[in-house]
């Protein structure tokens, strides 16, 4: 961590003046124009865990032409995400755009509770069932066609073996017709990211406003009539009090949000057990040690680092003041990783997992409060099925030289592709 602090620049600046009593946010507003754009990038928690050594739990820093304030630890992260003040909304549109509009992550009180609430039915055990079962099936399928002996990529294997397995549990449909609805899915992933946000043809942010639309079209249209079926879309046309429209939001936040987060989640596990592949064996054999391995795995790499925040009025966490109208970043991957509340944080250790969290906030990979993620179980189980196949059929290693070069333009994944070689099990 000494290496980043050091690079980091060493200007220190208030966010805004305090108020009598309470504290100004220091932090760094980095290099002219770009700020700490790029360390926010190529770094993730490590930039955020940087700024926590530099100015404490709450601290701000300048990206992509914002002033952000990022909270970090278990304490400042329980103020913003429990919001017992009410004095934060979601940020989430502020930040990659509309492409969750009407999902429940784009949702405030008391909107956000009524549809929590009637979505419950979609993520009850016997509708997971339903969904579990179609994965299975099709994950088998699709890992009998990949390499053995010979090296590939997985990040990009992994994103395509979610995007199949998806469509028959989300969409009850096989993956060869729903080619054109997951390809618009992934155009408006990569939009999350895009730089030049303006509705001019050939702009990504056109592709993928013009994709969203046609999602929209297609989905409520499938949900205007009750549906026999054990798939989500199916599950969802049963559902009273949502308008076709409505439902058809919030399954496509669903197709989104659960196919990028649980790949990601898949190719952490999948690194982390090839970089300690004596994990392997115990995994294979005990699915609580599989489980321990997997949110092991998403700890020391969460797939959704951070959560999204606007101030809604003058606030404060911990005492520092926190003007209306900030973006604030819930820094929960960067928590994960403090090593007053996990010894030697870096290292993989799966028996961690075993024993009472060190604090109800130190595990955060999907989120708290009322807007934790519905969907923990659901893609808790779509990851171990996944890597549970794999380790039925094959063994795999990384060498003790190899680091995977980790990003966080969009969700964290390795920029390398992290290469992978498979053998088969003995």
């Amino acid at each position: 961590m000494d290496w980043l602090v050091e690079r980091m620049s060493e200007r220190v600046a208030e966010l805004a003046p305090a108020p009598a009593g309470l504290r100004p946010v220091l932090g760094d507003p980095g290099p002219p124009v770009l700020g700490l754009a790029v360390q926010t990038v190529r770094d993730g928690p490590a930039c955020q865990l940087a700024l926590y050594r530099r100015f404490g739990p709450v601290s701000w820093w300048r990206a992509f032409g914002r002033r952000i304030v990022a909270v970090t630890g278990p304490e400042a992260c329980r103020v913003v995400l429990t919001n017992q003040d009410k004095a934060f909304r979601t940020g989430w549109p502020d930040t990659i755009g509309p492409w969750f509009d009407g999902g429940l992550l784009a949702l405030d009180a008391p909107e956000h509770l009524r549809a929590r609430r009637l979505l419950s039915a979609a993520y009850s055990a016997e509708s997971m069932a339903g969904y579990l079962a179609a994965m299975s099936s099709d994950i088998d399928a699709e890992l009998s066609r990949w390499p053995v002996a010979r090296t590939f990529a997985a990040v990009p294997a992994l994103r395509a073996l979610s995007s199949r397995v998806t469509t028959r549990a989300f969409l009850g449909l096989p993956s060869d017709r729903a080619e054109h609805i997951m390809r618009a899915v992934e155009t408006c992933v990569r939009a999350e990211t895009a730089l030049l946000r303006v509705r001019v043809p050939g702009t990504a942010w056109q592709r993928a406003h013009r994709a969203r639309d046609r999602l929209l079209t297609y989905l409520t249209a499938a949900l205007r009539h009750p549906r026999e079926g054990t798939d989500f879309l199916s599950t969802l046309s049963r559902v009273d009090g949502l308008t076709p429209r409505q439902a058809a939001e919030h399954l496509l936040f669903t197709l989104i949000a659960s196919h990028d987060t649980t790949t990601a989640a898949t190719i952490a596990a999948v690194y982390f057990l090839g970089k300690h592949p004596v994990w392997q064996d115990e995994a294979r054999a005990d699915g609580v040690t599989l489980d321990h391995a997997i949110r092991e795995s998403i700890r020391l790499v969460s797939p959704s680092p951070i959560a999204m925040r606007v101030t809604t009025r003058d606030t404060s966490v911990l005492g520092h003041h926190i003007p209306a109208g900030q973006l604030v970043s819930v820094c929960t991957g960067a928590t994960q990783l403090l090593p007053d509340l996990w010894p030697d944080p870096h290292d993989f250790d799966p028996t961690r997992m075993a024993t009472p969290l060190p604090h109800r906030l130190a595990w955060l990979p999907f989120g708290f409060g009322h807007h934790k993620c519905v969907g923990e179980h659901l893609g808790m189980r779509k990851v171990a099925l996944v890597v549970a196949a794999l380790l039925e059929r094959f063994k795999w290693s990384y060498p003790s030289t190899y680091d995977a070069p980790w990003r966080f333009t969009s969700l964290p994944a390795p920029a390398d592709g992290l290469p992978l070689l498979l053998h088969p099990l003995d």
